[in-house]
């Protein structure tokens, strides 16, 4: 009776082991990629309010502190014909793992006298909750596109 108890004891704490091992990844921090800046409406116009989404193609994992700093480069129209050129930036702070992981989305508002199409640059710091596989413990990803303009 007794050797059964100790195999037993045995036997279950292998099992015990087996089930609470996760494959080699984990604890390895993965940096988030966008693949594109997505704009609604698609075309819009001098005037109109915006939602910008960066789309990720690979979403992150282990990531705590987030920031992502939007910046919108564009002309406008001022004094009449002549134009000047401006960039304004805005930063959304957030737990990527914590709070949401989802597609960074940020409203702005267009000047009814945009003389330009839109260049919209994000720009993503990560705080890691561990290491990326080649031991960093912050990561980056940024992505520009053009937004058109219906001017």
């Amino acid at each position: 009776m007794k050797k059964f108890f100790v195999f037993s004891s045995l036997l279950l704490s292998v099992l015990c082991m087996t089930i609470s091992c996760d494959d080699e990844s984990d604890g390895i921090s993965v940096v988030p990629h966008f693949s594109g800046i997505v704009c609604e409406p698609s075309l819009p116009n001098p005037g109109d309010s915006i939602t910008l989404t960066a789309v990720q193609d690979q979403k992150g994992k282990l990531i705590n502190k987030t920031s992502y700093d939007w910046t919108l480069k564009y002309s406008y129209f001022y004094d009449g014909a002549a134009t000047r050129d401006t960039t304004v930036t805005r930063t959304i702070t957030t737990n990527y793992d914590g709070i949401s992981s989802d597609d960074p989305v940020a409203g702005f508002w267009l000047p009814a006298n945009i003389a330009s199409d839109l260049t919209v640059t994000i720009r993503a710091y990560y705080n890691l909750s561990g290491q990326t596989s080649t031991g960093q413990l912050y990561g980056e990803a940024s992505r520009t596109s053009q937004i058109r303009i219906n001017n």
